[in-house]
């Protein structure tokens, strides 16, 4: 979920940055700058990468059987989350200071700024080492099994065995009630396609 709530702030970001390129007086000074870049990265690393992580990490247990190290996720979405930003929203700054892009030489009054976002982008890269660590140490070395519904969903693939059955229905499943009954005590309880109340 932390990813999910991360994608939402992030592109939310990108979105109003974009504001910014499609007006005309503003872009003129702004399109060829590490605005564009600021933007660009917010649109599509902000949303992309961390909507893939948190689908990764949601599916992951169903898809494996294994759970991975929710301390370790936990630590991989804050390194990964603040060095996102501390390398990309700098950037806005740096493209009003009028630094181009595509260049390999800029104003030296924007020294400290580069040095700044390098550094935060090299923490980025680590925290995904946070990641592929608790991959690899989660499904290699202590496989801890998966609950059957470790999110407690109401979606239909969550009421199937972990690991899921090659033949996961043997008929059209049915379905008594709305997706959205979380914490209602009314709620009917969720049908497993083998018939039985889970």
């Amino acid at each position: 979920m932390l990813f999910s709530l991360a994608f939402f702030f992030n592109f939310l970001i990108g979105g109003i940055s974009g504001v910014f390129l499609s007006d005309v007086p503003s872009d003129v000074s702004l399109h060829g700058s590490y605005f564009v870049m600021a933007h660009f990265h917010y649109t599509i690393m902000g949303g992309l990468v961390f909507a893939f992580f948190a689908g990764l990490y949601y599916w992951l247990p169903k898809m494996t059987g294994v759970q991975l190290n929710q301390r370790l996720a936990k630590w991989h979405f804050w390194t990964m989350f603040i060095f996102f930003n501390t390398t990309f929203l700098p950037l806005f700054a740096a493209g009003m200071l009028d630094m181009p892009r595509r260049v390999n030489t800029y104003d030296p009054s924007l020294r400290g700024l580069n040095v700044f976002v390098s550094i935060s982008a090299f923490l980025l890269g680590t925290s995904m080492l946070i990641f592929l660590f608790n991959l690899i140490w989660s499904l290699a070395f202590v496989r801890r099994p998966a609950e059957q519904n470790p999110w407690r969903s109401r979606g239909l693939e969550w009421q199937l065995p972990t690991p899921v059955p090659a033949d996961p229905f043997l008929e059209p499943p049915t379905i008594d009630d709305a997706p959205y009954g979380y914490g209602d005590p009314r709620a009917v309880p969720v049908i497993d396609p083998m018939g039985e109340s889970t």
